[in-house]
């Protein structure tokens, strides 16, 4: 189930208990610091269909992404169950610890 949620800050903060994709979309702003928007687009039982749903999602906004530089490009990310990623975040992958 996907879930939305806020942190200490008050950013909303996406969830699932089950594997997920989401798309991390650049606004396309050019001025200031450019910010992804993420949004969940699948849950999957397993971490292998999540990664082929990725692979899939990436396949079909590749030609959209040609021409920008790659700091501009939307992503796909694979998150396991439980991960909790900002909605709105200044890159696309996120915190890796």
């Amino acid at each position: 189930m996907i879930q939305e949620s806020v942190n200490h800050k008050n950013h909303i903060l996406l969830s699932s208990d089950h594997w997920h994709v989401l798309r991390a979309r650049w606004t396309g702003r050019a001025s200031g610091t450019p910010l992804y928007v993420r949004a969940i687009v699948s849950e999957h039982d397993d971490k292998a269909s999540a990664v082929k749903a990725g692979h899939e999602l990436v396949s079909s906004f590749q030609s959209e992404m040609e021409g920008r530089t790659p700091d501009t490009r939307d992503k796909a990310l694979v998150r396991r169950p439980g991960y909790r990623s900002l909605k709105i975040s200044r890159t696309a992958e996120g915190h890796r610890a």
